[in-house]
């Protein structure tokens, strides 16, 4: 296989950090992958913080929902939809961003923002880096805004724990087969339905090796998580960072 897709399919999700620090050297290599990433219209509505600070690390693991290993990690990056930049530049020439009177503000932003957090991980790990993508940063988002000190038009929706792995395992969290994601000339449900039945034995195989009887398979954890309303608080406070369409209740 060709060495750029084994390392895009090698990937794994680390959460047990050493003590090594990460150089500026090494993050500098890292981000100017990232900002080559494309955006749409190369508007490039996406920015990053990068957090040392124990104290700073902290807070946003308890607003992130305790993920401890936001702490453990050496560094933590926090990505942001940022419309801050793009608004000085409409001021340039005297127009308004009608954009963001419209959810189409908020798909180019999570659109983008993905794009370039992906782009960092390969990158990262090409570097000898571990990562772990954290989505949780939306739970408490008003506060990590605060911590953060955002201007308007700017929003953090996910980050990623960058730092030298104690041991990297090869163990990797199984995937749905490819037939469910891939469905040629048009979608067919009745192959995502066989893909879960499939997907949830392996779970519980996975489940198994890790000495974890009676862990949930895949369809109950995920549509567990999709039950609960842990991110109630986005909307809001979206709506006081500047982005001003209209949400239904509740989102």
């Amino acid at each position: 296989m060709n060495p750029v897709l084994e390392h895009l399919c090698a990937h794994r999700s680390e959460r047990d950090f050493s003590a090594r620090p990460v150089d500026d050297e090494t993050l500098a290599a890292v981000f100017e992958a990232t900002r080559r990433a494309p955006t749409w219209n190369n508007a490039q509505n996406v920015s990053w913080v990068t957090v040392r600070d124990p104290r700073t690390k902290a807070a946003l693991a308890r607003c992130s929902g305790n993920q401890a290993w936001i702490e453990r990690a050496p560094v933590f990056v926090v990505l942001l939809m940022d419309f801050h930049k793009t608004e000085l530049a409409a001021g340039r020439h005297g127009r308004r961003q009608l954009v963001l009177d419209n959810v189409n503000s908020v798909l180019i932003g999570a659109l983008d923002t993905g794009i370039l957090m992906g782009t960092m991980m390969a990158a990262a790990r090409a570097a000898g880096l571990g990562v772990c993508p954290i989505g949780g940063v939306r739970r408490g988002m008003d506060e990590a805004i605060e911590l953060l000190r955002l201007p308007r038009l700017v929003a953090p929706l996910a980050g990623v724990c960058l730092g030298y792995p104690h041991a990297a395992s090869k163990v990797r969290k199984p995937r749905m087969a490819l037939e469910a994601s891939w469905h040629p000339e048009a979608y067919d449900r009745e192959r995502v339905a066989e893909a879960i039945d499939a997907m949830d034995a392996d779970m519980d195989g996975y489940s198994r090796g890790l000495g974890r009887e009676g862990a949930q398979n895949w369809s109950d954890a995920v549509s567990s998580r999709y039950a609960a309303d842990a991110y109630g608080g986005v909307g809001p406070a979206l709506r006081r960072q500047g982005f001003c369409f209209e949400w239904e209740e509740g989102v």
